[in-house]
């Protein structure tokens, strides 16, 4: 066993404690890179819809030109 005679301390309420807090953490860490990943699929998916109503804008406006020729 131990040869140098030391004895293991107990496991004490506080050791509980340091587990549980490590454990909400970690659960807010992870709930945190979900709302940035959410955020940054927001961002992406406002950009693509801003592009793609340009895209139809200059559309119509180069069938009313080919009207007009």
């Amino acid at each position: 066993m131990n040869q140098d005679n030391n004895l293991n301390r107990p496991v004490r309420l506080s050791d509980y404690l340091v587990i549980v807090s490590g454990f909400f953490l970690n659960l807010t860490s992870v709930i945190e890179a979900l709302a940035d990943d959410l955020h940054q699929l927001a961002i992406y998916h406002s950009n693509q819809k801003t592009y793609e109503t340009k895209v139809w804008q200059d559309f119509a406006q180069d069938l009313e030109t080919l009207k007009e020729e």
